[in-house]
C-alpha cells in the first residue's frame, strides 16, 4: 500500500485496514508532513512567517494530509451547529 495513492474515503480506508497495514499506510504521509513542517519552522525562524501563520500552515498541512475534515468535521452537520445555542462569554 505504501507508495500508492488511495482513492475514496479515508474513513473507509482506515476502517477496513488490518492493524499491520496502518504503519505502512501512514508512513508516507508522516514523512511528507515532517518535511513540510521543517520548512515552515525554518520560515518562521527566518521571519518569513509569523509564529501564528506558521501554526496555521502546520494545522492546514496536518488537516489536509490526515483528513481532519473527514474524520472530525463530518461528525457534525451544519444544521446541528446552527441549532446549538451560541455560548455567551
Amino acid at each position: 500500500m505504501a507508495g500508492t495513492v488511495q482513492h475514496g474515503s479515508l474513513v473507509q480506508q482506515f476502517a477496513s485496514m488490518k492493524p499491520t497495514e496502518f504503519g505502512p499506510a501512514i508512513e508516507p504521509k508522516w514523512q511528507l508532513a515532517e518535511r513540510l513542517i521543517k520548512e515552515v519552522r525554518g520560515s518562521v525562524e527566518k521571519k518569513h512567517l509569523t509564529p501564528l501563520d506558521g501554526a496555521r500552515v502546520i494545522s492546514s498541512i496536518t488537516a489536509t494530509l490526515f483528513g481532519y475534515d473527514e474524520f472530525i468535521l463530518r461528525e457534525m452537520s451544519a444544521e446541528s451547529l446552527l441549532a446549538t445555542p451560541a455560548s455567551r462569554r
